[in-house]
């Protein structure tokens, strides 16, 4: 009977041995997916004070029915500066879920990505900069700069926007998970 005992003993140890480390940190929660995001981009004066306004709304419809794709088209001015913010939406629930705030409260763990593409390629016509920053000082980019260049014919193309969650808040790491992945069609004329 002794030896039940031990063994019981030495099974609830190993069991105990095996349990989460009280000490890891917390793995942080999932938010809804973004099934709809709109990019809104204000050009400003040189004084630093709002002229007009373009957005696009893309959204994905997989998972999203019954409504169009693309809704908009950015329509930018060249040798222009625009303020750009995005708005991460939920549509799949009733009513829809805005969870911007969502991704803000989890902005150590978040970057946004952007590169600019023309005919498939990359282009300069638009340049992405000066994104905001996390608690950390390192790229967040929910808030960013857009600057198009003085060019001498119309062009046309796609800025393209990933979200990466880095579980593990390493932004510069390579392991993370692709929240958002989207084309926002522009035009210079």
């Amino acid at each position: 009977m002794k030896t039940y005992y031990l063994y019981l003993i030495a099974l609830v140890v190993i069991i105990a041995g095996c349990s989460k480390d009280p000490t890891a940190p917390p793995v942080s929660n999932d938010h809804s997916p973004a099934t709809t995001v709109i990019l809104t981009l204000v050009r400003m004066d040189l004084s630093g004070m709002p002229l007009d306004t373009t957005s696009c709304t893309v959204r994905d419809t997989s998972v999203i029915k019954g409504k169009l794709p693309i809704e908009g088209k950015l329509s930018l001015q060249a040798g222009s500066v625009y303020k750009g913010f995005l708005t991460l939406l939920d549509e799949s629930q009733s009513p829809v879920k805005d969870i911007t705030s969502s991704i803000i409260a989890e902005k150590d763990a978040h970057q946004f990505r952007f590169s600019v593409k023309e005919n498939s390629l990359p282009s300069s016509a638009v340049v992405i900069s000066d994104l905001d920053k996390d608690s950390k000082g390192l790229d967040f980019g929910l808030n960013f700069k857009a600057t198009t260049s003085i060019i001498a014919k119309p062009s046309i193309g796609l800025i393209h926007i990933t979200l990466e969650h880095h579980d593990d808040g390493n932004k510069a790491g390579s392991q993370f998970d692709t929240d958002l992945d989207r084309d926002f069609p522009f035009i210079l004329p």
